[in-house]
């Protein structure tokens, strides 16, 4: 049988008002057999059919069998169940009395409505205070024991790029669609509850919206939305396309103009091996605030001969074997849509790139045509980094290997040029 749909134009605890609108779809010869967001029909309505909703009972998903007997005696016939929320009783009897002979025992039913969202409502904020709370602490206050130089705040410029990232924008778009229509929702319901118990008619429905018809297409559009933005965020960090350097196509320094000696790929060197897929790599990240914003992770191996037996980045660190020399370059590339963001966003992620059980040392140096320059190193010498920025551009390196970053400045420079 065909099948129609319609989204449901009234608030879900507008009771008398869906109650009207079912009957007043009835009279078109339209039935609903579901109940939602949304509404669907078939096209077998008897014209008078009248509707009622009953809230769940204290127990179970469907009318109790009492209570279908009761209620079938009365002339009304059970439909279906609406969400967890009521079930929906019709009728097609004009003879058939009311459900409820009194506005005080139908509104004692709704009470129990009431205090289940109410109770509802308070275990969730629970739940979401609890979460938020969990969230400060991860992202404030908890710090690994080998941190050396801990600083909670440094990365909060990052932070701010995260929460400016599409996908977040559009879930708080959605909670505030959803946060908005619940406390419509929930006002409504303790008006019409309130009225019935002291014995007056509910208030009158402002009959169906066209403002919720469109908050329900808004939030129907925006999820599929969300869930296409998620699956692109993770499977450009994560998955498929976090693409291999040989076919990324935005500009980056490339590890092997910062070497003296020859350095390739491990795949090149020793043939394919799973363990090593996830080098080499570009992995996008989305951010309003930043419209560019990618990082590009490379590792090469040099191809001088000797006796293989493991890897170094560093090999004068440990001369009890001969161990393949092993550089790497890691940065972040940004273009923010404000400049007066380069230079926090730099040392956010000069943070974000600290090594946390080395102690770094920070200097600034003066380099024509950029308007700064940040270097940091550690003892050994074996690690460092170094920001630049100019304008709305900002690269962020951190390098393993022997040569020294403050000597390829020309070279590094090109990213923010």
């Amino acid at each position: 049988m065909k099948k129609i749909r319609k989204i449901l134009p009234l608030s879900i605890y507008d009771i008398p008002g869906i109650e009207r609108w079912l009957e007043e779809q009835a009279s078109n010869g339209l039935f609903p057999t579901f109940i939602d967001a949304w509404v669907t029909f078939t096209p077998n309505a008897v014209a008078g059919t009248r509707f009622r909703l009953e809230p769940y009972g204290k127990i179970g998903t469907e009318p109790t069998e009492e209570q279908l007997m009761i209620y079938r005696e009365a002339g009304w016939e059970y439909a279906f169940a609406v969400g967890k929320v009521y079930f929906l009783f019709y009728t097609t009897n004009p003879e058939a009395v009311e459900l409820y002979s009194d506005h005080e025992s139908r509104g004692l039913s709704i009470e129990r409505l009431e205090q289940r969202v109410h109770k509802y409502q308070r275990t969730r904020r629970v739940i979401y205070s609890l979460l938020a709370v969990a969230l400060v602490w991860a992202l404030f206050f908890h710090q690994s024991k080998y941190d050396v130089q801990p600083d909670r705040f440094a990365r909060m410029p990052l932070l701010l790029l995260e929460l400016c990232s599409p996908i977040l924008l559009t879930f708080l778009i959605i909670a505030a669609f959803s946060w908005w229509r619940n406390r419509r929702d929930i006002r409504i319901l303790s008006e019409t509850c309130r009225a019935l118990k002291e014995g007056f008619s509910p208030p009158a429905s402002p009959g169906p919206s066209k403002g919720i018809i469109w908050e329900q297409k808004i939030a129907l559009a925006l999820i599929p939305v969300l869930l296409i933005l998620t699956v692109i965020s993770y499977m450009g960090t994560h998955g498929n396309m976090a693409k291999p350097l040989d076919s990324f196509s935005l500009p980056y320094v490339v590890l092997q103009e910062l070497e003296q000696e020859e350095v390739v790929a491990y795949q090149t060197l020793f043939g394919f091996d799973e363990h090593y897929e996830e080098e080499n790599l570009a992995e996008h990240h989305l951010s309003l605030l930043a419209p560019v914003w990618y990082e590009v992770l490379q590792e090469g191996y040099a191809t001088a001969a000797g006796d293989y037996r493991g890897f170094s980045t560093y090999p004068e660190a440990d001369d009890r074997f001969e161990l393949r020399y092993t550089p790497n370059l890691d940065a972040v590339y940004f273009q923010l849509l404000i400049p007066a963001l380069a230079r926090p966003v730099a040392e956010a992620q000069l943070d974000a790139y600290r090594l946390v059980n080395l102690m770094w040392s920070y200097e600034e140096v003066e380099v024509p045509d950029l308007d700064f320059v940040i270097l940091a190193d550690e003892p050994d010498g074996i690690w460092q980094m170094i920001a630049m920025g100019k304008g709305n551009q900002v690269a962020v390196f951190r390098y393993g290997g022997r040569e020294d970053l403050s000597e390829h400045l020309d070279l590094l420079a090109t990213a923010v040029k």
